[in-house]
Parts: structure tokens; C-alpha cells; sequence
């Protein structure tokens, strides 16, 4: 579902959001190669990636990888005379209109990887993208990327998280270094009249060709990207959660919304993230009217009595209250704490319920689970031979570990259809024993929810319970897990991969089949915090669990 495009710093009334999204996503502008035509209509130039050279070869490919490599040196100028000679001599390529992307006056330059990286298919990925920056000024671009993500990272959330991560600097040259201006409203028949008889002519808004076609919008000239710019150069990347941080090098304010968080080069971009990726509303009020409709989100509500934070108001969190003022209007609305980046341009820190929703935001993408072995959900051993090496690597914050517990307990009999992905044909839930129930039940939720992260972040579809469980300031509440023996693990650093966890698993197990099953939590509460991040975890967010069945089987020669 569309997210609705959210201001900052300044008031920005819903109607102007809507009306500036409905017709500044209906333009996008990729020019042709060469192209100095400043007048030429706005309109969408989709194009196909090259295919891989390698599968393709010939004098065209030739061209379009020696472009690519001379990109990579970042000798910008003479890629853009590679792309050109390939575009003039082989117009039909099926590099062409790749090149053409790489070299207009508009040109996508390549990305590159901003600090460690883990696998996208396990990661949020986000990408950094300059406005207005010309092709001789990609070192600035470059200085203004790494500011933003230096302010990015000072909020502790995402210090802490920053392992969750994959950050991308995308290098885009503009023709122009403008933000194009609003449409000034129509002069009244008066005003008309006297400019008419003292000869001036109406000058129009001044507009800008840029690769991300930045405008101000709003009473305040916050900067907002074109999104279908945005996710045109977000198709570069094979794997991605549409998730961009644009910087205007002429830009203002800020404007975030659809995955999209717009600043200036030296913009709000936590308070603009939160709006973009955490669906955090503004905690500020510069409206003196109330809303005309219904208001509910983690940070701002309409009603006082029972606001989604209560969970924090009975833990007594100091500086977490119920304070009227928010989503931009003075009355009407209530918001958690009287300092929040939410509530600022982004200097100050997120508050503590804010802190909560990103948390959650982030482990709605990522599982605590980074990768199990064996990748197989059932292992048949011999009795008597040895089992093999089951182990989980979690996620790793800065500042804490996550915890793991191995439980080891009999399996119900499994027909063959209940390990299956489909529905058991012409079989009722009436007709299946207690464990089976709970394995349709789990996949029917995980159906009907999707996975967590993306493809379920690579992780088979675990067996047991799905956990539902609830974290508070003191203990834990949840449903229960199969009855079992909770065994003693070892966490063991393994080159190349990490700190994985290891079971001690009984060398005796006798004949018959068993679950083993891994259970990963984030107690959320990093080096230094004086209670956990995030008291209340109704949907299971921070606990993953991978199970296997053990299957032993009387060996051959006992048979």
C-alpha cells in the first residue's frame, strides 16, 4: 500500500501531498543521449538492463564493458565517448539503451558499496542518491553522500543496527544543479490588470533538468524527488527493498514518504527516514485546526485515553506521555515525549516509542536468524552414526549478541504431505493429529502475513510454533514450545562466516524421529540501556526459530 508522502521541518497540508504526488509521479524525464534540449516534454523512457556480455559477446559488448570499466575508474568522460560510439554504431544493440542511461545528460555512473555489506536477500538495502550534481562535481556528490550517512548513523537505532544493512552510493549526473520551483498561483484580475499596464511580462517557475527531477513543494519549498526517477535507478540493483535516501545538492527541508526520504545535502535525513521507512507521522504542530479524520500511528493518535505507547506509560518510562500536539496540528492529536528527531529536523535522537517502531520496522525485514546449517528440514541417520553439524548464525548488533536456545523433543508422526508446502488435498483440519494442525496453521499465517525480509530472507519455512510473543520491562510472555530437553549450546567463531552456535546433542538418540529446534531472540537491550528498546512484541518480531527432524533409523547391519 502507498505510504502518503510526509513533511518535515515546515507544515505541508495533506491536500498539497496528494495533488503534488498524483502529478509529480505522473512525469518522468530520461533524455536522450546528447540531448540539450531543455524544452522537450517529460515523459518516461523505460529501458531493458544489458544483457550479461559474457553470454553475449561482440564488438557491441566489447564497447559497452569497456565503458563499464572505465566507470568503475571513475574516468566519467571517456565511459560517456565508450556508450556514444556504441549507441551511433549499433543503434539496435541490446546494450544501447543501457549505454544511452550511462551517458545522457542525465547519466547513471555506477554504485558502489558503502562499508561492509552481508547478502541483499538477508539485508535492508538503501540507496544514496545526489540531485543536481554535475558529471565534473561527482567529488562532491561523494562528500555529501558520506555526510548523510554519517548524520544517518548518529541516531542510535541505526548505529546499533548498522550490521542489518546495505548501504549503496549511487553516483548520477545532472545537466543542471537546480530544484525546480512550484507553480506561483494565478494573479487575481487586479494584479493582472496593473502588471499589464506596466508592460511585464509573467516569468515562470525556473526548471531544472536533473537526473532525480527534485522539486520544492509545499508553502516552504521542502525538496521532494520524482519517485519514478528514483525507481528507475534503483532497478541497477538486482535485489533491493525500494528504499532510497535522495539528496538535493540545491535542495531544502525535506519531504519523505513511499520508501523515499528527500533532504538537502545537509538535510533532516533521520527525521525523513523515519517517515520513509519507519512510518513515523511528524511530532511537531504548526497547524492551530484538528484533523478531519481518525489518526493512529506508533508516535500520534486521536485518542489520548488508549494511545498505541499505553504499554510504556505502565512500564513508567520516564519522559514517555501522552502530550497533545502532533502530526502537524496543535489540537486533536496526542504524541509520546515533548523531544523526538520526529519533532525536530532531526537533531535530537529518536524518542523511545519511536525507537520501538524502528526496531520492529527493521526485524519486519530481517530475521534474527542469519543463516542455519544443514539447509535441509529432515536429516536421516543411521543409529549409531554420527549426526551432523547442526548450527544457527544470528544477526549481530554492535553492542549486544543475540540469545539462542536448542530444544530437543519427540516428533509426532509425520505423513508425507505435512512437510509439504500445499494444503493436504481432501484432508480437513479435523482429521490431522496436533502437530500437523500446527504446521498448516503456521504456514496459512505465513501465507497470509509473507515471510519476514525478502523470499524469507533465504531461510526454509521453520516447523513449530509460530511465537506471538509479547516483551515487556520485566519477563516474558508468549506461547508455549514443544515439550523437549533444552540442551547446552557453544558459540563458536567459524572463519568467513561468524560466531555461529553449536548444540551439544546426545550421542544416543534412540530410533525414531526428533525435532530439533533453534530459537533466536534480541533481548533489544544494547551495552548501556537502562531497559530493553522495545516492551511490547505482539507479532514475534525479534524471536526466529529454525527447526530440523531428526530421523534415526535402526542401521543396516542390525537389521
Amino acid at each position: 500500500m502507498m505510504e502518503v508522502v510526509r513533511t518535515s521541518t515546515a507544515l505541508l497540508p495533506l491536500r498539497w501531498v496528494f495533488l503534488g504526488c498524483l502529478v509529480w509521479c505522473g512525469g518522468a524525464s530520461f533524455e536522450p543521449a546528447r540531448s540539450e534540449a531543455k524544452d522537450e516534454p517529460k515523459v518516461a523512457r523505460p529501458f531493458e538492463r544489458a544483457p550479461d556480455p559474457a553470454k553475449r559477446p561482440g564488438p557491441d559488448a566489447d564497447l559497452f564493458v569497456e565503458g563499464l570499466e572505465l566507470q568503475k575508474k571513475r574516468k566519467w568522460m571517456s565511459a560517456r565517448k565508450r556508450f556514444w560510439k556504441l549507441i551511433d554504431k549499433y543503434p539496435d544493440s541490446p546494450y544501447a539503451a543501457e549505454a544511452e542511461d550511462r551517458s545522457g545528460p542525465n547519466a547513471f555512473l555506477g554504485f558502489r558499496a558503502m562499508g561492509d555489506i552481508g547478502p541483499s536477500e538477508r539485508r535492508i538495502d538503501v540507496a544514496l542518491m545526489g540531485d543536481g550534481y554535475r558529471i565534473q562535481k561527482q567529488d562532491r556528490n561523494d562528500k555529501h553522500c558520506e555526510g548523510q550517512l554519517k548524520v544517518l548513523l548518529g541516531e542510535s537505532l541505526y548505529a546499533t543496527y548498522r550490521p542489518y544493512f546495505n548501504f549503496w552510493q549511487f553516483s548520477l549526473a545532472s545537466e543542471d544543479k537546480g530544484v525546480d520551483e512550484p507553480e506561483a498561483p494565478e494573479p487575481d484580475e487586479e494584479l493582472r490588470e496593473r502588471q499589464r499596464r506596466r508592460g511585464r511580462k509573467k516569468k515562470g517557475p525556473k526548471q531544472y533538468n536533473t537526473a532525480l527531477d527534485c522539486k520544492a513543494a509545499g508553502p516552504q519549498g521542502q525538496v521532494w524527488a520524482n519517485p519514478r526517477r528514483v525507481w528507475h535507478y534503483l532497478q541497477y540493483l538486482d535485489v533491493h527493498d525500494s528504499l532510497a535516501i535522495v539528496f538535493a545538492q540545491m535542495g531544502r527541508l525535506g519531504m519523505g514518504g513511499m520508501g523515499i526520504a528527500t533532504t538537502g545535502p545537509r538535510g533532516v535525513v533521520v527525521h525523513e527516514f523515519g517517515h520513509a521507512f519507519l512510518g513515523l507521522l511528524d511530532e511537531y504542530a504548526n497547524n492551530p485546526g484538528k484533523p478531519s479524520g481518525f489518526v493512529n500511528a506508533p508516535n500520534a493518535t486521536t485518542s489520548p485515553d488508549n494511545p498505541p505507547w499505553k504499554h510504556f506509560l505502565d512500564a513508567k518510562v520516564p519522559g514517555i506521555g501522552v502530550y497533545e500536539g502532533g502530526a502537524t496540528f496543535k489540537k486533536g492529536v496526542w504524541r509520546p515525549a515533548p523531544g523526538c528527531a520526529m519533532n525536530s529536523g532531526g537533531g535530537s535522537p529518536y524518542c523511545a516509542v519511536c525507537r520501538e517502531a524502528g526496531l520492529l520496522r527493521i526485524y519486519e525485514r530481517v530475521s534474527p536468524i542469519d543463516q542455519a546449517w544443514p539447509p535441509e528440514a529432515t536429516v536421516q541417520v543411521e543409529a549409531g552414526a554420527p549426526l551432523p553439524a547442526f548450527r544457527v548464525l544470528p544477526m549481530q548488533p554492535s553492542g549486544h549478541r543475540l540469545k539462542v536456545r536448542w530444544i530437543l523433543g519427540a516428533a509426532a508422526q509425520l505423513t508425507e504431505s505435512a512437510t509439504d508446502d500445499d494444503e493436504v488435498e481432501g484432508q480437513g483440519d479435523e482429521d490431522l493429529d496436533p502437530f500437523e494442525k500446527r504446521m498448516r496453521r503456521l504456514r496459512r499465517l505465513r501465507g497470509a502475513k509473507g515471510t519476514k525480509g525478502k523470499a524469507g530472507r533465504g531461510l526454509p519455512t521453520p516447523i513449530g510454533f509460530r511465537p506471538g510473543i509479547q516483551r515487556r520491562a520485566r519477563g516474558t510472555a508468549g506461547t508455549p514450545l514443544p515439550k523437549g530437553t533444552t540442551l547446552k549450546s557453544r558459540a563458536k567463531r567459524v572463519k568467513g562466516v561468524g560466531r555461529v552456535d553449536i548444540p551439544k546433542l546426545p550421542s544416543d538418540l534412540p530410533v525414531g524421529r526428533h525435532v530439533l529446534t533453534a530459537i533466536v531472540w534480541d533481548p533489544a537491550k544494547p551495552k548501556g540501556a537502562k531497559r530493553p528498546w522495545v516492551l511490547k512484541d505482539d507479532r514475534g518480531l525479534l524471536e526466529d526459530r529454525r527447526a530440523w527432524i531428526i530421523e534415526i533409523v535402526a542401521s543396516s547391519e542390525g537389521r
